[in-house]
């Protein structure tokens, strides 16, 4: 397969009407998809934003032309549930046809506790699986067919149908970080999307994901395999390392729903652990990202925290899009 190229949009980062302007300069510097985060509250307090990503998804898709859009990703927990999901992007496949894809996963307490009924507590990882997998079973089956009924051991559905269906399919890209979601990821998404991981890490999830693919009935080396990068890109290091200073790892922050508590438990880290994600140079950048199509990933998602957006977007569509979509994609 030919390797895409896709730009991240930063949503706990800008607010939607400044990331709409960085979508359609993603578009004219060549970039061919777009993955919006899905967040309630952002990894962050100090600085954090937290807009809707399908109504953003809706005006980006006014204003630009062809790129691609999707989340990355949106969760079938306790705030969205699953028909809503569907209804939303057959909404948004119809104003856009083939322009649209979803990614869904087993989400964050900071998105789902503060909206969850009285009484549910934040599942664990087990019964969250379980939730996304009814989810993805009611969306392709509302797209697919009419007047639904589901029922399943966390969603019910009686007699549910969309009257707009979405014009092509939508493709499902299933986030994965373990062995049973990488499995079900290819039993039943139609992509893999991950954060990566050193060599060994991302072998192992790759076979997890082709075993489901292929008692799914398809072939491995036909499946997408999307990455999402976090990096800073700065000539000044020190300006590039701080600009990106809050995505410092949190011990637990999956379970963690208040953003002032994941400030409180990063306070002190050193933030040279986040060295590696800091890149003076786009050579040095060109070279992660060609390290990360070797390791088999074929849709690389860029998401940049530099000190100057605008500038970044612009550098790595004149500098290394050309030269990689030349390499690597068919086009």
């Amino acid at each position: 397969m030919s390797v895409k190229f896709g730009y991240r949009a930063v949503e706990e980062r800008y607010q939607p009407s400044r990331l709409l302007d960085f979508a359609v300069l993603a578009e004219k510097q060549g970039f061919e998809f777009i993955c919006i985060s899905d967040h309630f509250h952002p990894w962050f307090h100090k600085g954090g934003r937290a807009g809707h990503a399908w109504i953003w998804m809706g005006a980006a898709g006014a204003i630009t032309r062809k790129i691609r859009l999707g989340t990355g990703v949106t969760t079938s927990i306790y705030r969205y549930h699953p028909a809503i999901i569907a209804q939303a992007f057959a909404t948004l496949d119809e104003l856009y046809p083939g322009r649209i894809y979803l990614g869904i996963g087993t989400g964050e307490a900071m998105n789902e506790v503060p909206v969850a009924p009285p009484g549910l507590k934040w599942p664990p990882h087990t019964e969250r699986l379980a939730r996304t997998v009814e989810g993805v079973k009611i969306i392709r089956a509302l797209w697919e067919r009419d007047f639904v009924d589901f029922k399943g051991e966390y969603f019910v559905l009686r007699q549910a149908n969309l009257y707009t269906k979405p014009k092509s399919r939508i493709p499902i890209y299933f986030a994965a970080s373990g062995p049973k979601a990488a499995r079900l990821s290819g039993l039943l998404g139609d992509a893999l999307m991950c954060g990566g991981g050193d060599r060994e890490r991302v072998r192992q999830l790759f076979s997890w994901y082709d075993e489901g693919v292929r008692e799914s009935g398809r072939r491995p080396e036909d499946m997408p395999r999307m990455v999402e990068m976090k990096i800073s890109y700065d000539e000044d290091y020190d300006k590039a390392l701080e600009s990106i200073s809050m995505w410092l790892p949190v011990k637990g922050a999956l379970d963690t729903p208040d953003p002032r508590e994941l400030d409180r438990l990063r306070g002190g880290s050193d933030l040279k652990m986040l060295a590696r994600s800091v890149y003076t140079n786009m050579d040095q950048l060109i070279g992660t990202v060609e390290d990360l199509i070797e390791m088999g990933f074929n849709e690389v998602q860029v998401g940049s925290n530099s000190p100057d957006e605008e500038e970044f977007i612009r550098e790595f569509g004149k500098k290394a899009l050309p030269y990689l979509q030349e390499k690597y994609s068919a086009t």
